[in-house]
């Protein structure tokens, strides 16, 4: 906390007063870092038109991108240490997986291809975790994104094709 004091011309007590401690700092920054990422992905994505493109290539392009960049796969896989428990009971974990599948999904509801209502936590943390799985199996070597694109597009996006409203309200009322 010192360095960063020194480096932001700010006492140690002045940066205390943003963060409680070394963690907190790290979580906004990886945060912060994480977001630069959403703008780029969002920029790439937005040149698809449908939804299942849209689902398949954000899915990929953040793979891809969170294997390769460390404080990002920190956001997408928080490892066991104190600080990835911290972030995601901080919550940010959540939030960024919210503001990248977010713009998306509303898009879709405005354009019919989803109804309204369907339980976004959810829809983030199950896209979460098929783009964690993604991610270590482009990692590990057992695919490329070739082979990725086409398991989500046989296996993912059938799932947010035909949504049936009755089927809806019945699981959402629960």
């Amino acid at each position: 906390m010192d360095d960063v004091a020194c480096e932001v011309g700010l006492s140690r007590p002045s940066v205390y007063r943003y963060f409680a401690d070394r963690d907190d700092l790290l979580i906004e920054l990886i945060t912060r870092h994480a977001r630069a990422l959403l703008v780029r992905a969002r920029k790439s994505v937005s040149r698809q038109s449908s939804l299942p493109d849209q689902i398949v290539e954000t899915v990929l392009y953040t793979a891809d991108h969170a294997r390769r960049d460390p404080l990002t796969r920190h956001v997408l896989d928080p490892d066991g240490t104190s600080l990835g428990k911290r972030m995601v009971a901080s919550g940010a974990s959540e939030r960024c997986r919210a503001e990248m599948w977010d713009p998306v999904l509303d898009a879709a509801v405005a354009n019919n291809e989803l109804p309204p209502g369907l339980p976004r936590a959810d829809i983030h943390l199950w896209l979460g975790d098929v783009t964690k799985m993604v991610m270590r199996g482009l990692d590990d070597g057992e695919g490329d994104v070739r082979r990725y694109r086409s398991i989500l597009r046989r296996f993912v996006v059938p799932a947010f094709a035909g949504v049936d409203r009755t089927a809806i309200a019945q699981v959402t009322a629960f």
